[in-house]
């Protein structure tokens, strides 16, 4: 852990005189939404080759990993983390406060998503001392990226389904299968990793889960081509991986309750993104157009800027604890809807321009609109998110019928 800088705040602080420092520090070194230095669509990234998209996403990866390490170097990332995982052993609503001001500028951490938001919660619950003193302190510095290795063709929103093998060899397994749809296999450095270690026990009960290096001979990444014209996702294929005893995450064939804690985090994760949040470039387009007095334009963008506060409070209940059942499926539904609307309101608006490649105001739009539809299949598609939010929220029965 880096020592103390001078814009260290004591984790003795009060909650209002915190919330003071923290904004004060955002104010004077992060960049405000929409203005010059805004870098909280980075992770956004298009290309028209996988060379250019290659080159484009590690050079997002490294504006990401700078500003996750000026955070750490400030107090302000971790701060409720063991300190001999790299925090500071600050109350957890410390970085409530954190991210709920993060969230008013322009920056993002999309880049270090499953490694910041994902592995940690699977590491803390289920790994052992070794693997978070390994991994803990190097992914809260920012110099650790992950990935998921969960999907695969035949088993997608059914992960029940997976044929991914880990068979016993000396001093760990070796994993044999394919992977897809996975986001940033091509610039992570490790992979959390769902496996069958029981071929002869079906569904969940055969699964495991482990930490897998992705830098290893036998692992292959292929980037996937979306109508967005990007690489984000990918298949990647093992070949006799090769994973140390020390990896198992949890209990060997106890792959599925990781796998929950996995999921509820990746959805809470992905509800409380910047990628879709075009409230304040949708008021800013339609200025640029001369048309914000006219009255229906006025409601899309008043409904804008309603959603994505109703989604702005949504996550600040589940921070503070509040009972919101099914809470990580709310916040991804409630994300991907906005997106979904606010970029097709958007193109509405642009016309034409947005049937072009190169249009500076509607570029960014058509971006957001292609890249929608990955968002609504990412961590479980929007129908599963209604089904669990039915039964884990609503508490409705799975079959109508019975």
């Amino acid at each position: 852990m880096s020592a103390a800088t001078p814009t260290m705040i004591p984790i003795d602080t009060e909650p209002d005189e915190f919330r003071l420092l923290v904004r004060g520090w955002f104010d004077e070194h992060a960049p405000a939404k929409g203005g010059p230095g805004d870098f909280s669509n980075v992770h956004v990234v298009s290309a028209s080759t996988i060379e250019e998209y290659d080159a484009r996403e590690h050079s997002a990866l490294e504006t990401t990993r700078a500003w996750q390490r000026r955070r750490y170097d400030a107090g302000l990332a971790g701060r409720s983390w063991p300190t001999e995982y790299g925090g500071l052993g600050a109350p957890p609503w410390q970085d409530d406060v954190i991210d709920a001001e993060q969230s008013r500028y322009g920056v993002s951490t999309k880049m270090l998503a499953i490694a910041l938001d994902m592995a940690p919660p699977v590491l803390t619950a289920y790994g052992t001392h070794d693997l978070r003193v390994a991994h803990l302190p190097r992914i809260v510095r920012g110099d650790e990226s992950w990935c998921q290795l969960l999907s695969e063709p035949d088993a997608g929103s059914d992960l029940t389904s997976v044929t991914t093998t880990a068979t016993p060899v000396d001093g760990g397994w070796s994993i044999s299968g394919q992977k897809v749809w996975t986001s940033g296999a091509g610039t992570a450095r490790f992979a959390l990793l769902i496996a069958r270690t029981n071929r002869d026990v079906p569904g969940r009960g055969g699964l495991s889960c482990f930490a897998l290096e992705m830098d290893q001979p036998g692992v292959t990444v292929r980037p996937l081509r979306q109508i967005s014209g990007a690489y984000h996702f990918n298949e990647v294929f093992l070949d006799d991986a090769f994973v140390p005893e020390g990896s198992l995450i949890g209990e060997l064939g106890g792959g599925w309750t990781v796998l929950r804690t996995m999921l509820a985090s990746e959805r809470a994760s992905i509800g409380g993104g910047t990628s879709v949040r075009g409230a304040i470039p949708l008021m800013a387009m339609v200025q640029t157009l001369g048309i914000a007095d006219h009255p229906l334009v006025r409601q899309d963008v008043v409904s804008a800027i309603a959603r994505e506060r109703l989604l702005d409070l949504t996550l600040a209940r589940i921070a503070n604890t509040a009972a919101v059942p099914a809470a990580g499926s709310v916040a991804k539904l409630l994300y991907t809807e906005h997106g979904r609307i606010t970029s097709d309101v958007a193109l509405r608006l642009v016309g034409a321009a947005g049937m072009i490649n190169d249009d500076p105001l509607a570029e960014q739009w058509v971006d957001r609109f292609l890249f929608a539809p990955g968002l609504r299949i990412g961590g479980g598609t929007d129908e599963i998110q209604r089904n669990t939010i039915a039964e884990r929220g609503l508490g409705l029965p799975r079959d109508p019928g019975r």
